[in-house]
């Protein structure tokens, strides 16, 4: 049988007219049950309410948080887990001081300091982890003061950070004999505050005794971590972890170290959650990296010094090949990484021509670079726009929180100008921040022999503004609002 013809035939028969309107022809639909379709129907709306809700409920737990006053995104993300940093390495015998001894120790810096000093205090030398973001096991030193009397008192915490003593491991802070080298004598005016009731932490800042790395200067989140972790330390103490009252804890420093406490503050949201701040404290505060170079070359700061101490320290921690030689003169570019890490903070003055009524900068920096400084353009310059930007990363109070800050500054300060902490205040103001705002003139703690004026210059800012500095703290601790200029 011949299959492919058949089918060749049978194919070209049209099929014949379907009458849709036939009653032969009509098509019957199964009958559907109501109660089928009932169920049906909520089904469906049932599993479309699970769905929208679902993806109602997905997008709320992962939209972005607003930034407010107490927020912000700082790169570092927010821990629940128990704190790694803060470990004790190293503890040292404590020294004892009486009250006879606290006092002479305290005069040293401040001859006419003139509180009680009831009872003498401890002094211990401690080593503790902290962190660089990427380890948690950085060690970094410190000193802890606290009076004799605590016993099972709770008493509130100074955790303070050092001005400028170098980069190098025979500069830290915790080495300091002011005998030999006096970087601010932070043994005498530390021991001021212990002996008002205070435990007190003065940090090393990481990289400071570690032959592993160099300090990393003026970067902002690492000194702040230092000083975060310096309270987690005392926490984990034994001489100091059962007397920390947990509501008056406070950062400050002075010079360099207030740029730390204020950047302890902005990042103490994410990077330490567990500790409350109750203010940030600022001593003739560094607050902008890029302005305290440009003061030094056109508005006379005597700190002709902090370019190449910078530079070192930013080369090395971001990795940036900036144009050395059209920044410094050549006598500096030959050796400015040995150099820097060498000189202390008491002999920089000598190494680099400083400007001792006299601008001298054009000694230090190159004159396209002064050019640049003295038009505002440095950020401009394809030369220099990455050292510039960043040097702005690490600039204060960009950032709203709600810890009261205290700025304290001398109206003869020729390290950190007037005008700098003039510009903070104004910034910290904008974004939300609560300032009391204090300026000082002349005092009598800050009388020494070679300023028999008590005119406030940078050195003296301190001993100037305890008594004030400490009246703020005590307002706080009572639950009382620090005053806020910025109204």
């Amino acid at each position: 049988m011949n299959h492919a013809k058949k089918k060749s035939k049978l194919s070209n028969k049209r099929p014949p007219d379907i009458n849709l309107h036939s009653p032969m022809n009509k098509i019957e639909l199964p009958k559907r049950s109501n109660r089928s379709w009932i169920w049906a129907t909520l089904i469906f709306v049932v599993s479309f309410a699970v769905l929208i809700g679902g993806v109602f409920l997905f997008t709320w737990l992962n939209k972005p948080k607003p930034t407010t006053v107490g927020q912000s995104d700082t790169g570092i993300k927010p821990t629940s887990s128990e704190p790694t940093t803060g470990k004790i390495l190293v503890s040292e015998q404590p020294v004892s001081y009486d009250a006879t001894q606290t006092l002479a120790l305290i005069k040293q810096t401040n001859k006419n300091f003139d509180s009680p000093v009831p009872v003498g205090i401890e002094k211990q030398v401690i080593r503790y982890t902290g962190s660089d973001g990427t380890s948690s096991s950085v060690p970094i030193y410190a000193r802890v003061y606290w009076p004799q009397n605590k016993a099972t008192q709770q008493l509130p915490v100074l955790a303070f950070a050092p001005g400028t003593t170098g980069l190098g491991d025979e500069c830290a802070a915790s080495l300091e004999n002011p005998a030999k080298h006096d970087w601010a004598n932070y043994d005498s005016k530390l021991a001021a505050y212990a002996s008002q009731g205070y435990i007190v932490v003065i940090t090393d800042y990481e990289g400071m005794r570690d032959q592993s790395r160099i300090h990393h200067y003026m970067v902002g989140e690492l000194e702040g971590r230092a000083v975060l972790d310096s309270v987690r330390a005392l926490r984990n103490l034994e001489s100091t972890k059962s007397n920390i009252n947990n509501k008056a804890i406070f950062t400050s420093g002075y010079s360099q170290g207030g740029h730390a406490a204020y950047w302890a503050n902005q990042i103490a949201p994410n990077y330490a959650p567990e500790v409350s701040l109750a203010g940030a404290i600022g001593f003739g505060p560094v607050t902008d990296v890029s302005q305290t170079l440009t003061d030094a070359i056109t508005a006379n700061a005597n700190i002709n010094w902090f370019g190449p101490f910078v530079l070192v320290s930013y080369q090395d921690w971001y990795k940036h090949n900036y144009p050395v030689d059209k920044i410094l003169m050549p006598q500096w570019t030959q050796n400015l990484r040995s150099d820097v890490l060498r000189e202390c903070v008491d002999n920089v003055d000598k190494f680099w021509p400083n400007n001792m009524g006299t601008n001298r900068s054009g000694l230090v920096y190159t004159p396209q670079f002064i050019a640049a400084a003295k038009t505002g353009n440095i950020a401009n310059d394809p030369n220099y726009r990455q050292f510039a930007a960043d040097m702005a990363k690490n600039i204060t109070g960009s950032i709203g929180r709600v810890t009261p800050i205290l700025l304290n500054q001398g109206l003869y300060d020729n390290v950190i100008l007037p005008a700098q902490s003039q510009a903070a205040f104004k910034r910290f103001c904008s974004n939300g921040n609560s300032v009391t705002y204090r300026r000082y003139d002349k005092s009598t703690f800050a009388i020494q022999a070679y300023n028999p004026t008590g005119r406030v210059d940078h050195y003296q800012t301190m001993n100037a503004s305890f008594k004030d500095t400490m009246a703020w703290m005590k307002t706080i601790e009572n639950g009382a609002a620090a005053p806020n200029n910025c109204k």
